[in-house]
């Protein structure tokens, strides 16, 4: 791939065909003069090479950009602050109490350089929230958009490109950043009136969909309105930047402003992606056209599917920096297009100097995951490129095993025999919750057979993955039909079924066993007998800390008993019995980060794979210092407790905490420290991204706590990234491995 202008196009064209190049991709960043045009052009024909145009850097516009999960600051005892944007012209300002969320007062700043200081008074307990005018915010889809188009098809009237034209790729610059922008461009304005005006012919309807609290007198006032939320963070207004429009209260949950919004958006890109792609399949009847995104950040918040068109072919943008993660983000995204049936065709590599081996295993891969074309962007030293070409193989299509995205943090994406071992959302694929111990799914399966007569047989039948941490573990199923079954691990191998009535046993270890045939869903009785073992180890200890072993021990024999009559229904009341049994004897507390009391991070950020679902997520471009977050808790006894932190990311920054009683604000700290994030420092990593990180010890009584940890970055520049996962206060001899409670 070579970036536009160059004064030496023709001899790197050259070049490259001497090496074996057989079709390049010329990146434009803008659009050239007429003569470079023709020039270009010329040049590319001459080659003898097939090529491929990238228009890249598409007009951008202004906006304000709504992202209070990142664009806020604590206030101080002095009240003077000084605000940075370094992309925004002017801010809002919004200052509310920390405690209660409400519009106390705003300001709208003008900033020089990026910069602006303000002095507000009593605001030591306050959070200022931060919406800047950003410069070049969002891709313009209004005059940049036609100005480019026109320019284009200028140059296209003038000469289009023939010999070896392959096909255009343009550049998708969206992000969720730029889909929570509001343009300023009149343009726009007046197109989001026309939106409105067709969706909500009615006033009421809209001042009904947005939840508005006064009502407007015309749909132009909802085109001045302005959100001071997002993603569960912010304040619940809509309000108009120049106050020419009350502000107007509302309910974040129920105000459809956001869909609206997003709905607009992607309409307006479909169509003018629509619209150019015509524009240039009537110049270049014969080419191809390929929408490029840029593959997104896993530390980011993920962009609404809306913005990736699956009418239209898809290419990836990797950049070098994030070259650890690309395996992992294709692997993923493959699977996820397996189910619309419309796969990756093009990736585009930013080269940086990796050693050729590493390029090579990582085209190899690619074409496993079934991408026709690999562009590398740099410029790729001979011998690198020899080995490149000389390892090259046809795109291949990709065998995935897909598993529970909710079970990845209790195994590992790897490739076995039958293909690669991958987390997805599928809803077809449901958890076994069978314990801490064994873990599993089932998934429903279509048998299609033909009978003596020739006629088509359908069958529906349940299919289970069953797998442990470690070792190898007897399992005996209970069934409830006699249906033939097969059982096979991940790597091909027959696993052997010893079926004696209705119970079936089969050995199972670390590669997950399928077993096929089930009509209905069988019941584990290696767990019954595992929790009922456990149950009466756990009685013998005595009571817990306030509750009744008796009790507790009576629920269970109760749920026992109605297991014993009917398996179907008292499966899953003996195992809430079982893990009440657990959860009142367990000498830790397991803490979801996400459940912070007060924090001063961005926001909650949902995702499946991880614990509780969701983790507590920071990631701004402002200049802090640190950010905490505070948790209560409460410990049965007194002993020596280790913390744990599960953060996702790489590892980085310091975290210092504290443990204070919990009725008591200014209280002296019984325990106190500092510790160092860094991968070499975990004790367990899971979901192929999360680690378990030591904070550090102390001895406490029992009784109630407060918690407050606080991250300092150790990036000298924003942005700053901390995302946490959960928190763990035990006993040294308890240590977490992944996202389920640990064995005391």
């Amino acid at each position: 791939m070579l970036d536009y202008p160059a004064g030496d196009l023709a001899a790197q064209l050259s070049q490259l065909k001497a090496q074996g190049v057989q079709e390049v991709v010329i990146r434009l960043d803008a659009l050239p003069s007429r003569e470079a045009w023709q020039s270009l052009l010329e040049t590319a024909e001459a080659s003898g090479l097939e090529w491929r145009l990238w228009l890249a850097s598409l007009p951008r516009t202004d906006g304000w950009t709504i992202a209070p999960e990142r664009y806020r600051m604590a206030g101080n005892a002095d009240g003077v602050y000084t605000l940075i944007a370094p992309d925004a012209t002017r801010l809002m300002l919004a200052v509310s109490p920390r405690e209660t969320p409400y519009l106390r007062l705003s300001s709208l700043l003008e900033l020089s350089n990026g910069r602006a200081t303000t002095a507000i008074g009593d605001t030591a307990e306050s959070v200022l929230l931060l919406y800047p005018l950003r410069k070049n915010a969002m891709p313009d889809l209004w005059d940049g958009w036609d100005a480019y188009r026109d320019a284009l098809l200028h140059l296209l009237t003038h000469r289009a490109p023939k010999q070896g034209f392959r096909g255009w790729l343009l550049q998708s610059d969206w992000d969720i950043l730029s889909v929570s922008t509001l343009p300023t461009s009149p343009l726009a304005q007046a197109e989001w009136l026309a939106h409105l005006k067709t969706r909500y012919p009615d006033l009421t309807e809209l001042e009904r969909a947005w939840d508005t609290s006064t009502k407007l007198e015309r749909h132009e006032q909802a085109t001045w309105l302005m959100p001071l939320w997002r993603e569960g963070r912010g304040l619940p207004y809509l309000v108009a930047p120049d106050e020419s429009v009350k502000p107007q209260e509302l309910d974040p949950n129920r105000s459809r402003f956001w869909d609206d919004w997003r709905a607009f958006l992607a309409e307006r890109w479909r169509v003018l992606l629509a619209g150019l792609r015509t524009m240039l399949t009537r110049h270049t009847p014969n080419a191809e056209f390929t929408v490029l995104q840029t593959a997104p950040d896993p530390a980011e918040l993920p962009l609404p599917d809306a913005f990736a068109d699956p009418q239209l072919p898809l290419g990836w943008y990797l950049p070098a920096a994030r070259r650890d993660q690309w395996r992992t983000q294709l692997l993923l995204e493959t699977l996820r297009r397996e189910r619309t049936l419309e796969p990756l065709s093009t990736l585009i590599a930013e080269w940086a100097a990796d050693d050729a081996e590493r390029a090579s295993l990582f085209q190899t891969f690619a074409r496993e995951m079934g991408i026709e074309r690999v562009y590398w962007r740099g410029r790729v030293p001979e011998e690198a490129w020899r080995t490149l070409t000389q390892t090259d193989a046809p795109p291949d299509a990709p065998t995935l095993q897909p598993f529970p995205a909710t079970l990845w943090g209790l195994t590992e994406i790897r490739r076995y025999r039958s293909g690669w071992w991958a987390p997805s959302v599928q809803p077809d694929l449901q958890p076994l919750l069978w314990g801490f111990e064994i873990h599993g799914f089932q998934k429903a399966t279509e048998v299609r057979t033909l009978d003596a007569q020739g006629k088509l047989d359908i069958t529906r039948q349940l299919e289970l993955c069953l797998w442990v941490d470690e070792g190898e573990r007897e399992i005996t199923l209970r069934c409830f039909d006699r249906a033939p079954l097969t059982a096979f691990d991940l790597n091909g191998q027959a696993v052997r079924l010893d079926v004696r009535g209705d119970r079936v046993r089969l050995r199972v270890g670390a590669t997950p066993v399928r077993i096929r045939g089930f009509q209905s869903e069988p019941i584990c009785e290696t767990s019954i007998e595992a929790w009922t073992a456990r149950v009466g180890d756990l009685f013998k200890r005595g009571n817990p800390t306030g509750q009744d072993a008796q009790v507790l021990k009576f629920n269970f024999d109760n749920a026992l008993g109605i297991y014993r009559r009917n398996p179907s229904q008292g499966f899953a009341l003996l195992r809430t019995n079982w893990f009440e049994f657990e959860r009142a004897f367990q000498p830790y507390r397991w803490i979801e980060a996400e459940s912070a009391r007060q924090h001063e991070f961005g926001t909650v950020r949902r995702d499946p794979a991880l614990s509780g679902g969701a983790t507590l997520w920071l990631n701004t471009p402002m200049p802090i210092e640190s950010a905490s977050a505070t948790y209560a808790f409460s410990l049965r006894e007194a002993q020596a407790y280790t913390l744990w932190l599960a953060v996702r990311g790489v590892p980085s920054g310091s975290v210092e905490w504290q443990i204070a009683p919990a009725g008591e604000a200014e209280a002296t700290a019984p325990a106190e420290g500092m510790a160092v994030l860094s991968a070499e420092r975990a004790v367990a990593r899971y979901a192929d991204q999360c680690y378990w990180l030591p904070l550090g010890t102390a001895t406490l009584k029992a009784g109630e706590y407060r918690l407050t940890l606080r991250w300092k970055p150790s990036a000298s520049q924003p942005p700053y990234y901390a995302e946490w996962d959960a928190i763990l206060i035990a006993p040294p001899s308890v240590q977490p491995k992944h996202i389920l409670p640990p064995m005391y």
